[in-house]
């Protein structure tokens, strides 16, 4: 795993859940696959992040085909898996919860598997342990401007479109020169930063959730 991924509190939390394998065979399931994805995820967003900033370093914000398709392949892949990796971490905490309140994290239906969000996983954390610090973090994470524009890019790659980009230009009496800051999907701007900052939130973010869900494992089980 890359060095800014939490492997400490990852591998910690895997051994407290570890105990209700047995007790708990159809939320282990769940949380098994879960936990797997996490970290594939968060992985492959990795990758991606470093395909883009290879690709932006060889050719700048505005690239002629084939290399424009590189850089939108890895933008697509870096903010689906991005986010599915902190999807795939609240629905693994909605798991283990249901492992100690299995009426207010229910996860045994369809249904109810579909019904595990981000904001649905805080809320139920907000009702069954409202003082711990993991139900803090989750309310952390899901009321950030970061989570909700990640949210909305990934939408919108992944259901409605791949945008254009919006070109600045510098217009001379001779011809019109492009001078960089190319605007992306939501006003974001094609630059060296454009993964590499976003990577950061999403590691400490993890990290953030990866603590405090080891302080509550190693509390309940």
């Amino acid at each position: 795993m890359p060095e800014d991924f939490a492997v400490a509190p990852y591998e910690a939390i895997h051994s407290h859940v570890c105990t209700r394998k047995e007790a708990c065979p159809h939320s282990w399931d769940q949380y098994a696959g879960a936990w797997n994805a996490v970290a594939y995820r968060f992985l492959s967003c990795m990758d991606h992040d470093k395909a883009f900033t290879e690709s932006f370093e060889r050719s700048g914000d505005a690239p002629p085909q084939p290399e424009r398709y590189i850089q939108e392949r890895a933008l697509f892949g870096f903010f689906v898996t991005g986010l599915a990796a902190l999807e795939s971490l609240c629905y693994g905490l909605f798991a283990i919860a249901s492992m100690v309140d299995a009426r207010t994290f229910p996860i045994t239906t369809p249904e109810d598997m579909r019904s595990i969000t981000p904001e649905r996983t805080a809320c139920q954390f907000g009702r069954a342990f409202p003082n711990e610090s993991m139900t803090a973090a989750l309310r952390r994470v899901i009321g950030t401007s970061d989570f909700l524009d990640w949210k909305e890019v990934r939408n919108i790659l992944a259901h409605r479109a791949a945008p254009g980009r919006i070109i600045p230009l510098r217009v001379s009496a001779a011809c019109q020169h492009h001078h960089g800051g190319a605007l992306w999907a939501k006003g974001i701007q094609i630059s060296k930063k454009a993964t590499g900052s976003r990577r950061k939130w999403l590691a400490n973010t993890t990290c953030d959730l990866l603590t405090a869900a080891d302080d509550f494992t190693n509390c309940h089980f």
